[in-house]
């Protein structure tokens, strides 16, 4: 029988898991509600329905990922070298240490033709990540230069994780991370 008492914060952390792994379409409320070991009914309790759900999540994630990215690009105590190994760290937390890759990216692909709604908070998302590693970039670039290259590293990164889902071999992200530091550290 599952259990009652659960925070909203460990109900979003489990629907993040099966949200990346199965996706949106293939993942039913009695399918998260298994995941988080509660009744289905209990969803209802803080969210009004499935895209509110959904909704919370990827603002979850998204507010993770700033946090986190401006943390590590705004401490005046790191050198470039330690900020780059603080988001080479970001990265393999949000996409090496989990199975099914980016759920923005999968978010975004599955819902593309059939529910843009989600859109808003998947580009603040790549906006976010895009504009963190840009302002790391700005010490040895000019601006333009920066967003240019910000926007490459997002998008290598991003296939790279397609690739590695496909192959199921993470080596297409870690050579994704790879380029990142040749490119942040020429």
């Amino acid at each position: 029988m599952p259990t009652i008492k659960t925070s909203k914060e460990q109900v979003l952390q489990s629907v993040i898991e099966t949200i990346r792994q199965k996706g949106i379409a293939n993942s039913s409320m009695s399918d998260l509600a298994k995941q988080c070991n509660i009744q289905k009914s209990h969803f209802y309790y803080y969210f009004e329905n499935k895209e509110a759900l959904i909704q919370e999540v990827l603002a979850m994630v998204n507010s993770y990922m700033t946090y986190n990215m401006n943390k590590v690009v705004d401490n005046p105590e790191l050198d470039i070298g330690q900020k780059l190994s603080g988001i080479r760290l970001l990265i393999h937390k949000l996409f090496l240490d989990n199975d099914g890759g980016c759920v923005m990216a999968n978010t975004a692909l599955e819902s593309a033709h059939s529910n843009p709604k989600y859109f808003e908070e998947i580009r603040s998302f790549f906006q976010n990540f895009i504009t963190g590693l840009e302002r790391l970039l700005q010490d040895s670039h000019s601006q333009e230069k920066s967003r240019y290259l910000a926007e490459q590293i997002v998008q290598d990164i991003e296939g790279g994780i397609l690739l590695m889902r496909v192959y199921r071999n993470p080596k297409y992200l870690q050579n994704a991370i790879t380029r990142m530091s040749n490119i942040i550290l020429p």
